[in-house]
């Protein structure tokens, strides 16, 4: 029989003269017969308390801190062992006299540095009001989004796995960028980039994770925010959100909406070139791409007090996300020189994802620092992704011809997710945490592209199929954190995977037949000689599954030659990383060396055999090597400017066998950011960010250098409840993406050049209603990890 106690518990926020928390007050519960001590408790830094440890009776509560004059509530009875007390928010008035000398920072910095990661406070940065979530980690320390090959990298290396409220989303990489480019920055709390992540976390993921967490509340009450936010590049932008939080004795409601609307125009311009029979052949294409994207995201949950120890939640997530778009594709080709033939192709597509999740979770309280939690998940996906392509081709005597093609593809996919996890404080130097889970994926791809001829429609056997697979991924883990002295600790954890997953399809089963079990130890030790002296080191083995996407074949034309399309022989990639940190007072120097065999490079181009078509897969590469430095600087210039700057040096090396061929390349990279904040008065503010970064290679691809810079304004009201911010991205419009492929003995040359629209004004209008006083339950689930692998293209 699980244990449920039952306990009485006294809940309440403290508050200062402009309603704002007042964080680590001191909560003193006092008999009110003589105003002694019963017991106390620390306020939390969002100005909260929750008191246990008492007996029925009669009480009062006292608040008290320096700066600030003390505080009593009215007496209150406690009648029962099991009755739930909810204290009217104390307000405190702060003491003139006492603080004359004392400089209290409230505003957490942009960038933040902690123990095993850095941190990227949103909820502080003004240019990223009115940004969705993508644009954010865009420009965040050592990240780099690529748009064009739809990834993202940290510390100069790609497999990143995406987790939100510090649990795994289970969606491929593309999944989770389309829904962070659909997610209001305004809905944000912190981005954190962690390069080595302990044991508790999925082995998923070789250069590290981004975890996104999501502003939560922590009062009594019922509260919410809402925010409205419109902007204007070639295209009209808006955006809304709406936050509400409601807390009724023992039940606890939550929810969040969210949509945006986003009016784009692409460019996209290719060039490829290749030898035959002794003659050069060229292609130039432009792609003109009309798009409209709406998304919108909906997250409720319930939380029930079964006791002071034990909770039941309910939680409910959900999005929508369509592309609409239309493209004109102008074509010419050449050979020697010369132009051949003229193409203009038009392209249409409509690519619909659908998804809901809900989750079951009981926690259970032992004692304070002594938890138990299990979680239970379903999550379902619909893909509709249906394109065409009407082309017409003249060639040099004025001869037209024309061809039609479409594509259907739809994909369901259906996840099970069950696990536990036990984590316990045993003491002040010794911390343990175990768990188990487990995972049954379903997953299937229905393909088939049709040509119209001679008046009829012809279905092409090898790209028309229907594929199913089944993969299930058993896990445990046990962590632990000791403290061999005041200043010295270890963390070492060990995980172990077992996976099984096989593809099949009409015509062929077991095209993927994968059967494997790994262990994932992580090791992390950390030397603390002063208050402004730390180094640390740590070692993690990582894996990158390929997506679903990836292997499930399917087809998206480029131009009539050119097709991107899955690889059923994709491996996963394994990796060791190494890594050593030296901290000084708040500024960091890390230096880490990642080994990774088979690692997946994207978007891969390979010559059909007659040399006319390219292809464009994932691949896997023999063995890369990653060196990476990383130094990060805050100034503070004046008490009203301060500075975030950082330095990423990256070295890559890549050596593998490529359609038969050797391939090596070493390339040196580095970028540079900058944040400056400047506190102009208490209520107006500005803000300046940029960064550049240098070539770098992806896969066989050389990236060109390219840069942003971002500015705005905030300006609050005085009741500091309402804000508006004006920003605008990209001012210089030098964000642009330029990559070329050179193998000139595998015939293989392409240039690529992608202008995604980048310079945006927005104007975000914020507003923060009810009872500051209204406190929810910071709600994970067991399958925010089983999203990560679910691709929208």
């Amino acid at each position: 029989m699980f244990p449920f106690f039952s306990q009485a518990q006294i809940q309440g926020s403290v508050r200062d003269s402009t309603d704002l928390p007042v964080a680590f007050a001191n909560i003193l519960l006092l008999n009110a017969a003589d105003s002694t001590v019963a017991t106390g408790v620390m306020a939390t830094d969002e100005g909260t308390y929750n008191i246990t440890d008492f007996k029925p009776g009669k009480y009062l509560i006292g608040a008290s801190l320096i700066g600030y004059d003390p505080v009593y509530s009215k007496p209150f009875t406690i009648k029962s062992s099991n009755e739930h007390f909810h204290q009217n928010p104390l307000y405190m008035r702060s003491n003139a006299k006492q603080i004359e000398d004392v400089n209290v920072v409230a505003k957490k910095p942009i960038y933040e540095l902690q123990i095993d990661r850095m941190v990227v406070n949103v909820e502080n940065s003004i240019t990223s009001s009115g940004n969705t979530a993508l644009e954010v980690l865009e420009k965040s320390p050592g990240v780099i989004v690529d748009r064009q090959n739809n990834s993202i990298s940290l510390a100069g290396k790609s497999g990143v796995m995406i987790i939100l409220n510090g649990k795994q989303t289970r969606m491929p990489i593309e999944a989770a960028m389309q829904m962070l480019d659909g997610m209001n920055a305004e809905n944000v709390k912190k981005i954190e980039l962690i390069t080595t992540p302990p044991a508790k976390y999925e082995a998923e993921g070789n250069a590290g994770i981004i975890n996104i967490v999501l502003k939560k509340h922590e009062d009594f009450g019922t509260n919410g925010s809402f925010s409205l936010g419109a902007g204007v590049a070639k295209r009209e932008k808006m955006n809304a959100s709406l936050n509400l939080n409601h807390h009724v004795e023992k039940v606890n409601f939550f929810g969040t909406y969210n949509v945006n609307y986003n009016n784009l125009f692409h460019q996209i311009d290719s060039y490829r070139r290749y030898l035959k029979d002794d003659q050069v052949n060229e292609s130039e294409a432009s792609s003109y791409r009309d798009a409209i994207v709406l998304f919108q995201n909906i997250r409720m949950g319930l939380d029930y007090t079964i006791s002071s120890k034990t909770t039941f939640s309910v939680l409910t997530n959900g999005y929508i996300s369509s592309w609409d778009m239309d493209a004109r594709n102008d074509i010419r080709y050449m050979t020697n020189g010369t132009t051949t033939e003229t193409s203009v192709m038009a392209n249409s597509e409509i690519n619909k994802w659908y998804h809901g999740m809900g989750n079951l979770n009981l926690l259970h309280h032992f004692e304070e620092a002594e938890t138990l939690e299990f979680n239970f998940d379903y999550l379902n996906y619909y893909n509709d992704d249906p394109s065409d392509y009407d082309s017409e081709v003249t060639d040099n005597t004025g001869a037209m011809t024309s061809e039609i093609i479409e594509i259907e593809k739809t994909t369901p996919i259906d996840i099970l997710v069950g696990s536990v996890d036990y984590s316990n404080q045993v003491n002040s130097d010794f911390k343990l945490e175990a768990g188990a889970k487990i995972t049954f994926t379903k997953f299937k791809n229905d393909v088939a592209v049709r040509y119209l001829e001679n008046g009829g429609w012809y279905y092409d056997p090898e790209l028309t199929n229907n594929y199913s697979m089944d993969e299930n991924i058993m896990a445990l883990y046990a962590s632990a954190n000791y403290k061999f002295a005041k200043n010295t600790s270890i963390v070492a954890g060990l995980r172990y995977e077992y996976m099984n997953s096989v593809l099949d399809s009409e015509t062929e089963k077991g095209i993927v037949d994968l059967h494997y079990g790994e262990f994932f130890p992580t090791l992390f030790l950390s030397q603390k000689f002063d208050d402004n002296n730390t180094l640390q080191a740590s070692y993690s083995r990582r894996i990158n599954r390929p997506t679903f996407n990836q292997l499930a074949p399917f087809l998206i034309l480029i131009t009539p030659e050119s097709f991107v399309s899955g690889n059923v022989n994709l491996l996963p990639a394994f990796s060791n990383i190494y890594k050593i940190e030296y901290q000084f007072k708040s500024a960091m120097l890390s230096v880490a060396y990642t080994d990774t065999k088979d690692a997946i490079s994207r978007f891969a181009p390979t010559n059909s055999a007659d040399g006319d078509k390219q292809y464009f897969f994932s691949r896997n590469i023999d063995k890369s090597e990653t060196y990476a430095a990383t130094l990060a600087i805050p100034i503070t210039a004046t008490p009203w400017w301060k500075m975030q700057n950082n330095l990423i040096w990256t070295k890559q090396k890549v050596d593998t066998e490529y359609d038969g061929t050797v391939y090596k390349i070493d390339q040196d990279n580095y970028r540079i950011t900058s944040n400056q904040s400047f506190t102009l008065t208490k209520y107006f503010s500005a803000e300046i960010s940029c960064f550049y970064n240098s070539k770098s290679i992806w896969g066989i691809y050389e990236s060109k250098a390219f840069g942003r810079v971002d500015a705005g304004v905030q300006w609050k009201l005085k009741n500091e409840n309402s804000r508006f911010n004006l920003n605008v991205s990209d001012i210089f419009k030098t964000n642009i993406y330029r990559s070329v492929a050179n193998l000139p003995e595998l015939n293989i040359y392409n240039r690529w050049r992608l202008d995604f629209e980048p310079r945006v004004i927005r104007l975000t209008f914020t507003q923060n209603f009810g009872n500051g006083a209204v406190k929810t339950r910071h709600r994970t689930t067991g399958s925010e990890e089983e999203q990560n692998r679910v691709s929208p293209q």
